[in-house]
């Protein structure tokens, strides 16, 4: 059967965060995997995607990676309930031009640290 994942994009969003924690990933070591980029990890992440067919081009690869069903991320995985009151920001809205490599080195690491945390916050 071939699923029509953008429709899907909410669930899947949901469902990946759920597979993310369940196997530890980061959002940057999620991208490295899939060679999929972070900032369409994301879009992903927020059911957000410029286009259906590159939205279920990305969902394919990531299934492929993983060697999982197609319908993997369609069907509901119950996810524990936890409310948060802590908030924080990405250091990825600045400009990176402005940095140095080391910097950005460092950030981007603080970014992978905070992108496992923010996932059991949820």
């Amino acid at each position: 059967m071939n699923y029509d994942y953008y429709e899907y994009r909410d669930l899947i969003a949901q469902n990946l965060i759920s597979f993310l924690k369940q196997r530890g990933y980061s959002k940057l070591s999620f991208s490295k995997l899939t060679d999929i980029s972070r900032p369409t990890i994301d879009q992903i992440l927020k059911g957000e995607s410029p286009s259906p067919k590159q939205y279920h081009t990305q969902i394919t690869k990531i299934n492929e990676t993983f060697q999982l069903p197609e319908d993997y991320f369609i069907m509901f995985q119950e996810q524990p309930t936890i409310t948060s009151r802590y908030v924080y920001a990405y250091s990825d809205h600045g400009r990176d031009a402005d940095r140095s490599p080391k910097t950005m080195e460092l950030l981007n690491a603080l970014d992978d640290i905070l992108d496992v945390y923010s996932l059991y916050l949820k």
